[in-house]
């Protein structure tokens, strides 16, 4: 098939790009940025986001469209709200204009189950209310919708994967994602710093899990929404102790005051991809961090 993916120079996309290559797709990839990847099947556009309209040309003859691009993190800062509505959500639906006016098949988002669902003591369901704090997982709240309406009245195609807090190789971000930063402090006998008493609890899931559930999203076109995850959760302290176990290290730690804008306790539910993607994570925490280690 040919699939254009948006923002494939980071993290998820490098792992994608891989997959995807091993099964012989043709790929056009559109970051800021390329990769050195020698492979005939492969073409980098390098391009600014918020310009995605000027790069329509990229995307004749599209199958795919696998939207992985974002230009913030999680915050509570007010005065960048605006600029994530201009550099992620306005460009997203120019974005989704194109794929229309192309006639690509289908668009798979990659949105962010750690945070459209809010703080719950439950394991959170496709069908929980959403109650994103922040620009960040609102923007994505928002795209969401937006897929909704261009299926609804366009009928372009979409699958969203809620994805928990993703790690493993070719991480990128060395401030955000908690194993990959605690595994890079510690290799380089670094501290990390924890907001809080590390009794934040989140659902890790390996890398390679996300990757599978993503290739399985082309070809699914019944339900439109999953939670990718593990459905466990471990606590900032927990993965502290894992890592130790493991590697007979114990990582530096300092506590910091908590930020106002954490959730205290995020964990998702799988069952719907395990049903109906044919979708199983592979990997348990121990397992992950370990595979982790090795590459």
């Amino acid at each position: 098939m040919n699939i254009l993916i948006t923002g494939g120079c980071g993290f998820i996309g490098q792992n994608l790009i891989k997959k995807l290559l091993e099964q012989n797709h043709n790929i056009v990839v559109f970051d800021n940025k390329s990769l050195d990847i020698k492979n005939k099947n492969i073409n980098f556009i390098v391009g600014n986001f918020e310009n995605i309209d000027d790069y329509s040309y990229i995307f004749n003859n599209i199958d795919i469209v696998y939207h992985l691009i974002s230009t913030t993190t999680p915050n509570n800062d007010r005065h960048k709200i605006e600029y994530d509505i201009r550099t992620n959500l306005i460009p997203t639906i120019k974005l989704l204009n194109i794929c229309v006016d192309k006639k690509v098949k289908k668009i798979i988002f990659a949105s962010s189950g750690g945070s459209i669902y809010g703080d719950s003591s439950n394991k959170h369901t496709e069908k929980d209310f959403p109650q994103p704090y922040y620009a960040y997982s609102i923007n994505k709240l928002a795209i969401e919708h937006y897929m909704e309406s261009f299926y609804k009245f366009e009928n372009l195609d979409y699958t969203i994967l809620r994805i928990s807090n993703p790690y493993g190789k070719n991480h990128i971000n060395k401030k955000q994602g908690f194993i990959n930063v605690l595994i890079d402090k510690l290799k380089n006998d670094e501290t990390v710093e924890i907001y809080g008493d590390g009794n934040i609890e989140r659902d890790y899931i390996y890398i390679d899990d996300v990757i599978d559930a993503l290739v399985l999203s082309i070809k699914h076109t019944k339900t439109k929404i999953f939670n990718i995850s593990t459905g466990t959760s471990y606590t900032m302290n927990n993965i502290v102790d894992i890592v130790q176990k493991i590697t007979n290290l114990r990582p530096k730690v300092k506590y910091l005051p908590k930020r106002n804008f954490d959730i205290q306790k995020n964990c998702l539910n799988n069952t719907l991809a395990k049903k109906e993607l044919n979708w199983i994570p592979k990997y348990s925490l121990e397992e992950g961090i370990k595979k982790l280690l090795k590459d």
